[in-house]
């Protein structure tokens, strides 16, 4: 073929573009070879500076995680905290592009931040792993530096702890789901809007309801489900659930209070709106932040009070969690020491070693002790404990009451151990 005809090829399309009646004539522009994300620049209203600029916590690196972080890493999103406390398998190897042959055992969460690191194309890029259980492990200080979150998780339990503090702080979050060949993603409300939780089904409810026993501790035996699933769908669906997520990050909440339904096969794809509902105990509401450099969740309980300037019992520190300090066995009923967050607890720990090995049938009420806040009249023992050894995350949020008004700190001395060299601005809503 001659030059002459395959440039002749080549500008025909656009030419019978031009004739079709209606039709948007194409422009040629003269695109800078410098830049990698010069197509992307074309698009109308698009904002590099603004993805370079985002900052974006990917909750949950298996097979969704691993395609939104390799998304966001090619459009030249500019800092991304990559959260999980699991391991890898041999079978995520085919449904994560990031995870190779020999990863078995190795860390989620380091691994996909080793990984995408260096396809990152924005300048001065930003990756940081966050190992460690989502649900109890991740302080809510980390949502309140966040511009968006995407929720790539596969439990109603971990959509309602990622959730509730992004529809707290005034954070957009973004939620996918995937099962054998289809798939969804949730964009859920910012402020006053539906939260995930609102969108939950009966069936999530009772995933919630597997994972812990009627004395709300760990069932020690809770099988995860294994989701069916292919590489496919959770590309497709990590790839929808960051461009919901783009939308935002231009100043568009249009799709806020959304689901988006995939059946990939056929294909069909369907948007509804969720309601919000009055009742939902996930709406929770934080007032503004106070900044505290000097605490950490490495002072003692002791510590903290002291260092808030506590000097009297009416001043109260809510921990949002329970510290169980002991138990009755639910076999013989002798007393039990515990001294561990509940949601460190197991069923089995409740029983005694003789019951458990005796099989002793389990009629007694475990008359579990526990505690939800500090102050003076905590007793001495557990003022001496650390924060963290109390089940408190490093740079969360602590709520305190003080002469009947109540405010909010945050465990700001934490925030170099968890986001280092992390853009100190918070979330809007968060600070105003």
């Amino acid at each position: 073929m001659s030059d002459r005809h395959r440039e002749a090829m080549a500008t025909r399309p656009a030419a019978l573009d031009a004739e079709r009646p209606g039709a948007r004539p194409r422009i040629t522009v003269a695109l800078p070879a410098t830049s990698p994300f010069s197509r992307q620049m074309l698009v109308p209203g698009w904002d590099q500076g603004r993805l370079e600029r985002a900052r974006v916590l990917i909750a949950g690196a298996g097979a969704l995680g691993n395609a939104a972080a390799a998304n966001l890493a090619l459009i030249g999103a500019g800092h991304l905290a990559v959260a999980d406390f699991d391991r890898i398998e041999v079978s995520n190897l085919s449904r994560t592009v990031l995870f190779r042959r020999g990863d078995e055992g190795r860390s989620k969460a380091a691994v996909a931040a080793e990984r995408v690191r260096p396809l990152m194309l924005a300048r001065d890029p930003i990756v940081l792993p966050l190992e460690g259980d989502i649900v109890w492990e991740l302080g809510w200080g980390v949502y309140r530096r966040m511009d968006l979150i995407l929720g790539c998780v596969d439990s109603s339990e971990a959509r309602a702890a990622i959730g509730t503090p992004a529809w707290a702080l005034g954070v957009p979050a973004v939620f996918g789901g995937l099962y054998a060949h289809n798939g969804g993603v949730l964009t859920q409300g910012v402020g006053t809007g539906p939260c995930v939780a609102c969108g939950f089904s009966a069936a999530e409810w009772d995933d919630w309801s597997r994972r812990y026993s009627c004395d709300q501790v760990r069932r020690t035996a809770a099988a995860e489900a294994k989701v069916p699933a292919t590489q496919i769908i959770a590309s497709l669906i990590g790839a929808l659930m960051v461009q919901e997520g783009l939308a935002f990050l231009h100043g568009d909440s249009r799709n806020a209070g959304t689901r988006v339904f995939v059946a990939a096969q056929r294909p069909v794809i369907e948007r509804v709106r969720l309601t919000r509902k009055a009742r939902c105990p996930f709406h929770a509401h934080i007032a503004p932040v106070e900044e505290s450099p000097a605490l950490s969740n490495q002072l003692t309980a002791g510590e903290l009070l002291e260092a808030l300037g506590v000097r009297d019992r009416g001043v109260t520190v809510r921990l949002g969690r329970e510290f169980l300090l002991g138990c009755r066995c639910k076999g013989c009923g002798r007393p039990l020491p515990l001294c561990k967050p509940r949601h460190r607890t197991h069923a089995t720990e409740l029983v005694c070693e003789a019951c458990r090995s005796t099989g002793r049938p389990l009629t007694n009420d475990p008359q579990i002790a526990s505690i939800d806040a500090l102050s003076r009249g905590t007793d001495a023992a557990v003022l001496a404990l650390s924060l963290e050894t109390l089940g408190i995350p490093a740079l969360h949020l602590l709520e305190v009451e003080r002469d009947g008004r109540t405010g909010w700190i945050e465990l700001t001395g934490d925030l170099a151990r968890v986001l280092p060299g992390w853009p100190g601005e918070v979330s809007q809503e968060a600070s105003s």
